[in-house]
């Protein structure tokens, strides 16, 4: 009986690990990509390869309104249906931000869980110190919690007066879209 259990078990994860893999990741990218654009967001210069369990971007721009405002270098879209990862790394925002925000970003992650799945959970890390948000499907609000860093103490004060700042030295960015 608990040999039947176990064979039965490794055939559930060969059969969900041959999903993933054989997934057709490029297509959902480009149609997730297609989606962005009626919010004005465009992707585009991207460089898109299937690397089996997950899907790799390099050098996108991204540009909003027909304005560049980004460009990453690396992007991994990690797809496993109960939880989904997007890691983006080495971020340089347009030099239009330069003037309210540090316009390097060295990592950011996107975690959506089954678990938990109207809440998308966003970590970044940069120049401007470490942040953490909450982006809420159905309310379409974000929450962002942010520890600054020295540079954005000392450079980007406006920036922070405009945020709520909490007793442990974090500020917050509530934004409803």
């Amino acid at each position: 009986m608990v040999k039947k259990i176990l064979i039965f078990f490794i055939y559930l994860i060969f059969f969900i690990t041959s999903i993933i893999y054989f997934m057709p990741k490029v297509n959902l990218y480009y149609f997730l990509e297609h989606k962005l654009k009626p919010s004005s967001v465009i992707i585009s210069m991207e460089e898109v390869e299937d690397k089996g369990l997950n899907l790799e971007i390099q050098n996108a721009k991204v540009f909003f309104k027909s304005i560049e405002s980004a460009e990453i270098s690396k992007i991994n879209l990690s797809i496993f249906l109960i939880f989904n990862k997007l890691n983006a790394k080495n971020i340089t925002l347009s030099s239009i931000t330069k003037s309210f925000i540090p316009t390097k970003i060295d990592n950011i992650d996107v975690v959506m869980s089954v678990l938990n799945p109207l809440n998308a959970h966003i970590y970044a890390t940069g120049e401007f110190g470490k942040a953490y948000g909450v982006y809420n499907i159905i309310d379409k609000s974000l929450k962002v919690k942010l520890t600054p860093s020295n540079i954005m103490k000392t450079k980007y004060k406006k920036t922070l007066m405009g945020l709520k700042k909490s007793e442990n030295g974090e500020y917050e960015y509530v934004k409803n879209f």
